[in-house]
């Protein structure tokens, strides 16, 4: 026995491969590149005892940031990551190059590191908890009935001297 094939199983065929296909697309992974990672050209053309902090600046580019507590310090960092459909972007890469400056502010050492020295810190939405009492809804709605106004009508703000 024999079926037919019926015409608008064909069409639905071909939709299905056309959504299939346009859907493909969307896994393919992101990447972003973020910061500013030196040449290796540019990082060679630093002397160490010579290179001054413009002279620096003016090769490498501005620092991605200066160190926290010692300005003595400039950190080149970078990132790869790639972003995969609705996933959350996962770091594939990262440099940190690290410029030392002595107190006459010529550089005295270079150092770079790759992402196993980045600790990552997860940021949380969270409502921080504090101490005392917290107020229900019905508290918060109705807590405020009768503490304003007084028996003889206008409040009054009780003066310093009486206490009344």
């Amino acid at each position: 026995m024999m079926t037919k094939f019926r015409p608008l199983a064909r069409p639905a065929v071909l939709g299905l491969a056309l959504l299939l296909g346009g859907a493909l697309p969307a896994c393919t992974p992101i990447v972003d590149n973020r910061g500013n990672l030196p040449t290796q050209d540019a990082v060679d053309q630093i002397v160490i005892g010579g290179s001054s902090r413009a002279d620096v600046q003016r090769i490498l580019g501005s620092p991605t940031t200066a160190g926290t507590f010692n300005d003595k310090v400039w950190y080149y960092i970078s990132r790869k990551q790639e972003t995969v459909a609705f996933m959350k972007p996962a770091v594939r890469e990262q440099t940190i190059v690290a410029v030392h400056f002595d107190d006459a502010g010529l550089v005295s050492k270079m150092t770079a590191s790759g992402g196993e020295t980045v600790e990552f810190i997860d940021h949380t939405a969270e409502i921080t908890p504090t101490t005392g009492h917290s107020m229900g809804f019905l508290e918060q709605l109705f807590g405020n009935i009768g503490r304003f106004g007084s028996k003889g009508g206008v409040y009054k703000a009780p003066s310093p001297t009486t206490g009344r």
